[in-house]
């Protein structure tokens, strides 16, 4: 049977809403990651615990508001120099 074209309208309102919940690689994608990084990040101390939400035993998903609240207040911190980069510094103005 050919399809026509035809989508219900409950599957377009769907379609139009934006995500609440997304799995790993939506989390990665949303914040502009790799899959990797945002394990990594995941892992932190400081990773907000509201953002995971376990639906069954192989079913995590995370809350995109908590990942960007995670992420704003990240942006918002001042980053010091990492330690190699100040080391090398150092070793340059010496020479």
């Amino acid at each position: 049977m050919p399809w026509h074209g035809h989508v219900p309208k409950r599957s377009q309102e769907r379609a139009q809403t934006a995500p609440i919940l997304v799995d790993a690689v939506g989390a990665a994608i949303a914040l502009c990651l790799s899959k990797r990084s945002f394990h990594r990040l995941r892992k932190r101390m400081d990773f907000p615990t509201n953002a995971t939400v376990v639906l069954g035993p192989r079913c995590v998903r995370y809350r995109l508001e908590a990942l960007q609240a995670f992420a704003a207040s990240l942006a918002s911190e001042p980053q010091r120099e990492p330690e190699q980069l100040r080391r090398s510094r150092h070793i340059r103005t010496t020479r």
